[in-house]
């Protein structure tokens, strides 16, 4: 038997075609989404929300208003800084300016000023990285328009970083914990597939159907306990033990039916839609670059899918305690429906004929 031969032997095996296309199509995937939703992402800073806060009076007023005018952002104005950091913890801004109480007076009184920046270390790292770059320019020019008269640099920038962590590792656990959750998952449906194919000979649709469900019903609960209390061991986060494992059992739940959906509808195709979902969570999930700065055919791609869910439901969990509702509403419609779809096609499929049973004596 010659190489060529046994090269031929390979091309007629099923999961040979099956590898050959996994091996053009993820990167394809990868390359169509993530090309055409991160284009021009950097030049839409327009689409990131920074607060401003006026402690200093009536005074401060035109301060404020400059900095409306002049930054490149969006912005919303808060009478109090409590009120502006809970919107931060909550997602909706990227960075809170604070003017300072006093703080024209100051330049009376000691020559300079201090213009306070907060921004929240549980955000996208470019749009932190972005927003800071930008904190020494607009005291700057705050100094030159506001006290023009006085020729030396006017306002000094304090940036204050809320929630940081120190531990680099802890970083990564919404990613973990949010994305990683749905390839493992995935994966293993993939397997719980075939073992229902080989079920099918002695057991109906609806016992097959209904034993899976237990299955997966048991894993979530006992995988998202054991990876919880792993993850605990690492790192010490705002939200309790309970919090965390609730909302972990939820992302499990979810991320299985989506991937047992895909079986469902396509069968042995189903894989290559569970991995064309991972580029668009993985660019949607905002704790890279934020969903706003994205092309607009892909900014809100992820309220409908778990990964993104998850992981910016995380963020809140470790670094801020801020409130997870929205993201826990989103993973239950995601698990409901798709659980639905599945349960529908599976109600659709004709089951296969059983044999012909003859009764004990007959020939």
């Amino acid at each position: 038997m010659t190489v060529f031969k046994t090269f031929k032997d390979f091309l007629g095996i099923t999961q040979t075609k099956v590898g050959i296309v996994f091996s053009i199509f993820v990167p394809l995937v990868f390359l169509l989404f993530w090309m055409t939703g991160y284009h021009g992402a950097t030049e839409r800073v327009d689409q990131l929300v920074v607060g401003i806060v006026n402690e200093d009076g009536q005074q401060g007023e035109r301060i404020a208003q400059a900095i409306t005018t002049g930054v490149p952002y969006q912005t919303q104005s808060y009478d109090s800084l409590t009120t502006a950091q809970q919107q931060m913890d909550n997602g909706d801004l990227t960075m809170i300016i604070s003017i300072p109480a006093h703080f024209t007076e100051d330049v009376a009184s000691n020559g300079t000023t201090q213009m306070n920046y907060y921004i929240n270390q549980g955000n996208s790292d470019i749009a932190k990285s972005i927003v800071q770059s930008s904190a020494t320019q607009i005291s700057s020019t705050i100094g030159e328009h506001a006290f023009a008269d006085v020729h030396q640099e006017i306002v000094t920038t304090n940036i204050v970083k809320t929630h940081d962590i120190s531990n680099f590792a802890i970083s990564m656990l919404p990613m973990i914990l949010g994305f990683v959750t749905y390839v493992g998952v995935m994966t293993m449906n993939i397997q719980l597939n075939i073992a229902s194919m080989m079920l099918k000979r002695d057991h109906s649709k609806w016992q097959i159907f209904w034993g899976r469900q237990i299955l997966l019903l048991v894993i979530s609960v006992v995988a998202s306990f054991v990876i919880t209390t792993v993850a605990s061991l690492f790192a010490d986060t705002v939200a309790s033990f309970w919090q965390m494992w609730s909302f972990h059992l939820l992302v499990y739940i979810s991320c299985i039916a989506v991937t047992q959906m895909a079986f469902a509808l396509f069968g042995n195709v189903a894989p290559l839609f569970n991995v064309a979902l991972i580029p668009l969570q993985l660019m949607t999930a905002g704790n890279i670059i934020p969903a706003a700065m994205l092309s607009p055919l892909y900014r809100n791609i992820g309220y409908f899918l778990p990964a993104p869910n998850a992981i910016q439901g995380y963020l809140r969990l470790i670094y801020s305690g801020a409130s997870v509702s929205s993201f826990v509403i989103h993973l239950l419609w995601i698990a409901i429906v798709t659980f639905g779809i599945t349960w529908i096609r599976t109600a659709l499929v004709k089951p296969a004929s059983s044999p012909i049973s003859h009764p004990a004596g007959s020939h």
